[in-house]
């Protein structure tokens, strides 16, 4: 019996001080959770600033510092001895034990004079043909990250608050849809200069009707030479000559602005003036819609939508991207990809997460 009981005593310790050993199933499914979390979060940030600032509130950024994840475990046992008047006995243990995971989240906020620098720089020509070579659609690009080329501006007013009067944007889609006839075509080719800021474009004549008259339509809205069919791509505000081309990139800010005309408001929301309604000269309400329903549309419901890509609540509605509105998803991915590119913390707080692994 002694024999016994020692024995089970040796076996409760040695259950409770066993070795610590990786549980990679319980790892991988941390991680899996954390990488999803983080992505949400951001998502319905970036989300809910862009309404904001259709409303005309103030956006604001949290960046995840780090995350702690707190493992604390409880382990109780017991042992049951019994004896009759025969001298035969028995004895049984019994274990049970809890663990609890306990997050600790750090939160940085991204202002200062640095990220405020970060946010007022604008797009360059290096980053847009870049981009756009990795895969970018040119159109979107020209679109969201694109002020002016040489002359023609791209709704300079949808750059900042909702402005009361519709903003001129015909002449410059009408470019962007030539642009992207040839660049799918192939037709477009670019070179970098050697000051790795300006680029050479080369336009290429197939002999394809349409093809040739977006080429056509290019020269004449930029006001290029026609007998010319190479120019210099500048960030400039102004073009040096009819052999060059002059973009004018909007900042990070602006881009966001733009996109947040995009946001549907409740007609309630508009009839009690809490945002701006944009119209024509002659009183008609401006359509958003008809200027970046290639691009972005971000609707707004009473109730919460079931198939959202990404969604928030804010003033007593829902907002949110529909989950087959590739277009928008698009986009969406693209500004938060231009924010990290151009705005995100560069002093090294990249998220961070602290989990045991026993």
């Amino acid at each position: 019996m002694k024999n016994t009981f020692l024995l089970l005593c040796i076996s409760m310790l040695a259950l409770a001080g066993c070795s610590p050993r990786i549980n990679q199933e319980n790892l991988m499914k941390n991680r899996s959770d954390f990488n999803s979390v983080v992505i949400r979060s951001w998502d319905e940030q970036m989300l809910l600033n862009l309404v904001r600032m259709r409303y005309r509130d103030n956006p604001m950024f949290l960046e995840i510092g780090n995350v702690i994840s707190t493992q604390s475990s409880k382990t109780a046992g017991g042992i049951n001895t019994s004896m009759d008047f025969n001298g035969n006995g028995g004895a049984g243990i019994g274990l049970n034990g809890e663990r609890s995971i306990t997050p600790t989240i750090t939160y940085v906020p991204l202002q200062g004079e640095e990220f405020a620098k970060r946010l007022l720089t604008p797009v360059t020509p290096s980053t847009i043909f870049l981009l756009s070579q990795s895969g970018w659609s040119l159109e979107r690009l020209m679109l969201c990250c694109v002020q002016q080329a040489n002359s023609v501006k791209n709704a300079v007013t949808a750059s900042g608050p909702t402005p009361e009067i519709a903003p001129s944007y015909e002449p410059f889609q009408k470019l962007v849809d030539a642009l992207k006839i040839l660049h799918k075509d192939r037709l477009l080719q670019i070179e970098m200069e050697k000051d790795g800021q300006s680029f050479m474009l080369y336009m290429i004549h197939s002999g394809d009707t349409k093809s040739d008259s977006a080429i056509g339509i290019l020269k004449e809205q930029l006001g290029l030479d026609k007998s010319k069919d190479v120019f210099k791509v500048t960030a400039k505000r102004i073009a040096s000559g009819n052999d060059e081309i002059a973009l004018t990139g909007r900042s990070l800010l602006s881009v966001m602005f733009y996109l947040s005309q995009s946001v549907e408001v409740p007609k309630q929301h508009q009839e009690q003036g809490k945002v701006t309604v944009t119209k024509y000269e002659d009183g008609r309400t401006f359509d958003w819609n008809l200027m970046l329903g290639r691009v972005m549309r971000i609707q707004t419901a009473e109730k919460e939508p079931e198939d959202a890509s990404v969604k928030v609540r804010y003033r007593d509605a829902w907002f949110f991207i529909a989950d087959n509105d590739l277009t928008s998803k698009t986009t969406f991915n693209l500004l938060s990809f231009l924010f990290n590119l151009q705005a995100a913390n560069r002093n090294g707080m990249d998220p961070v997460l602290t989990y045991p692994v026993r």
